[in-house]
């Protein structure tokens, strides 16, 4: 009994956290295809909620609108966390290298309040001395676009750390 507790318990123990997690997800699931707004009783399967959800322009804009925001931001976020996590791994002495990775990584540990409201008064004050930028998409790919950059620029500059440079070296020679 004992050799079967020590086997088993570890394996339910992890799926009554699983249940624990998941059964919201399942409850909310199931419940989004009620024919009511009553959320205690299922009265029968229906779509009418997401009809309604799809015939909604402002939803939709703001779906599309978070779409984009997501493509660039998250496309700069990884071409500029490349271009910091190369120069940190690769140039190991150079001036100004402690404050640039204090830089890059200090969205990792700063509270996300204080980075909105330091981007707020940052784009707020830019606004004001040189017209630009607009309140508007372009802040909110910045935003991201910041926080996006520490956090890869975390992974690969691991990798990077961690990559065999007779790589790099024969790939120069290929042009």
């Amino acid at each position: 009994m004992k050799h079967w507790m020590t086997r088993h318990l570890g394996k339910a123990w992890m799926l009554g956290i699983f249940a624990f997690l998941y059964a919201p997800l399942a409850y909310l699931l199931l419940f989004s295809f009620n024919s009511t707004r009553q959320d205690a009783v299922f009265t029968g399967f229906s779509t009418r909620w997401y009809v309604a959800l799809a015939s909604d322009s402002r939803i939709v804009e703001g779906f599309w609108l978070s779409l984009k925001v997501a493509i660039t931001s998250a496309s700069l976020a990884a071409v500029l966390a490349t271009f910091a996590a190369f120069v940190l791994v690769r140039y190991t002495r150079f001036a100004g290298r402690s404050v640039f990775s204090g830089m890059v990584s200090a969205p990792l540990v700063m509270p996300e309040v204080i980075i909105g409201l330091s981007l707020l008064l940052l784009m707020v004050a830019l606004q004001r001395a040189l017209g630009w930028p607009d309140r508007g998409m372009a802040t909110i790919v910045l935003g991201h676009t910041l926080v996006g950059m520490a956090y890869g620029t975390v992974v690969v500059q691991s990798r990077l750390a961690e990559m065999n440079r007779s790589l790099e070296e024969a790939a120069m020679d290929l042009g």
